[in-house]
């Protein structure tokens, strides 16, 4: 790009805003690795002519499918924090793109 090349302006403020972006985006995946991985899903169980819900987290560890009773008053919680994990990955993956993108008009100087 000739005009990034010729103001050094222009230069300086790619520059930085490339290492904010890098920030953030070390930032965001410290949070995500917090936030719990997998999707909650509800089982009908009976028992003695009653129905019972049933709420575990499926998710993947070591290659293997697991599977996490939740307790139904932790359920709420768990939804609340797999929606923020969600969120953290979109994030991720715009803040990604933005670098990739700031990096090529970095490198084209």
């Amino acid at each position: 790009m000739k005009v990034v090349e010729k103001d050094k302006l222009i230069q300086g403020m790619l520059s930085e805003e490339l290492e904010r972006c890098r920030r953030v985006l070390i930032s965001l995946r410290r949070e995500l690795s917090n936030l719990p991985k997998g999707s909650l899903h509800t089982r009908q169980k009976r028992y003695k002519g009653k129905k019972y819900l049933y709420h575990y987290l499926k998710y993947r560890e070591s290659g293997k499918s697991m599977n996490k009773h939740i307790p139904e008053s932790e359920v709420e919680d768990l939804i609340q924090r797999l929606r923020a994990r969600k969120n953290y990955e979109k994030e991720i993956k715009s803040y990604t793109e933005r670098i990739r993108y700031l990096e090529k008009i970095s490198a084209a100087r």
